[in-house]
């Protein structure tokens, strides 16, 4: 089924329309929240984490621009929702948890990840500051793997815009990190 036709179905039987949405993108959403949160969340957090996907998107049904595909709509909802998820997720480590245990190697240095991840939070926080459109280029681009012709078209852009933004966006993170790092 296409967008606008599941988007009619949204406005005039929402739970029927509910009910497509959720057999045509589930595994989209459930791939990407799965890839975000698989090896620190359990099933169950990853299954509550794809139910709030497609409950936010009720939810904010009314500010869905028509312009974007449901795919990315939902693709990025997803991404954001899952490191929300990660953000938001309690550190509560019980010593007498035996799962923890199989989990951490007895001499473990955990230097390396903790730098990795907060590497990985400084640039998705300055890919914010960015702001529209470039950062949603970059995610689209470089974290959702799309091609500069479908973000223009999403974005409402030229392909040789998208392209030169995206490049300008780089060139400001490289520049960013490569000052931090002299």
């Amino acid at each position: 089924m296409t967008d606008p036709e599941l988007l009619e179905w949204l406005k005039k039987d929402p739970n029927r329309g509910m009910n497509q949405l959720i057999r045509q993108y589930a595994g989209l959403v459930f791939g990407i929240v799965r890839g975000i949160m698989a090896g620190i969340c359990d099933s169950s957090e990853i299954e509550d984490c794809v139910t709030d996907v497609f409950l936010k998107f009720q939810n904010g049904l009314s500010s869905f621009r028509p312009e974007a595909s449901l795919k990315t709509y939902l693709g990025i909802l997803a991404r954001n929702s899952a490191l929300n998820a990660i953000r938001n997720r309690p550190e509560v480590l019980s010593l007498e948890d035996e799962d923890l245990w199989l989990q951490i190697p007895a001499e473990g240095d955990f230097t390396e990840e903790i730098a990795e991840k907060n590497l990985l939070d400084s640039v998705f926080a300055e890919i914010e500051k960015l702001g529209h459109p470039d950062a949603d280029i970059l995610l689209r681009k470089y974290y959702l793997g799309q091609s500069s012709r479908c973000i223009a078209k999403a974005l409402n852009l030229t392909v040789s815009n998208v392209d030169t933004r995206a490049h300008r966006a780089i060139r400001k993170l490289r520049e960013k990190f490569e000052g931090e790092n002299t």
